[in-house]
């Protein structure tokens, strides 16, 4: 059991570090391709966010991040006080792995094998793991 849980954590940290990585590397900052993002708050279409528009992206983050926010709350504070005590947080945590091991476990073997780590980076920008000999 706990050597399960160590490949959970172990591959968790490896996929969120690799595709933050990536992300990095790509010029992305989590909110997806810039053009589509000019496009979208460039509201007079000259190609440039202007203070008013910027203002508005920044807007529409936040209320983006506070959906989120209020979602996560939702379903994770357990004594619905508004925040996540640590115990909460802790449980949070191990249900995302538990999610991510589960999806990658496409056998559901109890491991995750190469293939199928190498299919879970599949869309993620990698192409797959190469094989080792």
């Amino acid at each position: 059991m706990f050597k399960k849980w160590k490949l959970v954590l172990a591959t968790s940290a490896l996929l969120v570090g690799g595709s933050v990585g990536l992300a990095a590397a790509k010029g992305h900052r989590g909110h997806g391709d810039r053009k589509a993002m000019k496009e979208k708050f460039d509201l007079n279409k000259d190609g440039q966010l202007d203070d008013a528009e910027r203002a508005q992206m920044k807007q529409a983050f936040g209320a983006m991040r506070a959906e989120k926010k209020a979602e996560m709350l939702q379903k994770h504070d357990a004594n619905r006080n508004g925040v996540l005590d640590p115990a909460e947080r802790q449980a949070m945590q191990t249900a995302r792995a538990e999610a991510r091991f589960a999806k990658l476990d496409t056998n559901r073997d109890g491991s995750i094998s190469r293939a199928e780590l190498a299919a879970g980076h599949q869309g993620h920008g990698r192409g797959g793991m190469k094989q080792r000999p």
